[in-house]
């Protein structure tokens, strides 16, 4: 290299300018965040004898419950079906009703379902459930973020009703504990939706059990 070439090309480096350099190309990639993992539902066991076959929202049929298994599967049967919301309002969550391991599967179930789902429950009279530990308690406990629960106000415990609402419009009511009775209506429209209504109503007045050591009797 000749001195005034390699004068040049140091005066070149020298004088301060950058030398573009073109960015490498990536392919972008959107990544998707999934939702939650799928759960498995609860097969629904349908017969002449206990609960007729049903679509939620879709089969306008009232159905009598005579006895305490008609009312078990009828309950399981809405929590299999429903895909937005489960509110639940009953005395002292009748342990024998729901305290067994079907109904907490259920119950489980449709709460981890989806992020979006809301299941609410309602109770007039906590302390039993909590003393004889009851599974319901238990799953609340063990999934706290997913399932509500609430202890209704005083003024609302004297006309307290047993019942499950599913997606405003699965409606089943306990009306008799002995024997037992209720009914189900699986399109249950405008009543499910009146009954979901005063649910709501009552569970702006209700008290948050934050604690199910700090109870209320």
């Amino acid at each position: 290299m000749l001195p005034d070439e390699e004068s040049n090309k140091t005066d070149n480096e020298n004088d301060g300018s950058i030398d573009f350099v073109a960015p490498e190309t990536e392919h972008l990639q959107i990544i998707k965040i999934a939702d939650c993992e799928p759960v498995n539902r609860p097969n629904i066991i349908f017969s002449d004898e206990l609960i007729p076959q049903f679509e939620l929202g879709m089969t306008d049929i009232r159905v009598e419950l005579t006895h305490l298994v008609m009312l078990q599967q009828a309950a399981i049967a809405l929590l299999a079906q429903a895909k937005r919301e489960v509110f639940i309002m009953t005395p002292d969550l009748e342990h024998e009703r729901f305290d067994n391991d079907a109904f907490c599967e259920a119950l489980s179930a449709f709460a981890r379902s989806s992020r979006y789902t809301q299941t609410k429950i309602l109770i007039a009279n906590p302390q039993l459930a909590i003393e004889d530990g009851h599974r319901v308690i238990k799953l609340i406990r063990r999934i706290s973020s997913l399932i509500e629960i609430r202890q209704l106000h005083e003024h609302d415990i004297e006309h307290n009703q047993a019942m499950l609402i599913a997606d405003s419009m699965g409606l089943l009511r306990c009306t008799n504990r002995d024997p037992w009775q209720g009914s189900l209506l699986p399109k249950g429209t405008p009543y499910a939706q009146q009954m979901r209504d005063y649910f709501v109503e009552c569970w702006e007045r209700a008290e948050d059990i934050n604690d199910f050591r700090e109870l209320k009797i």
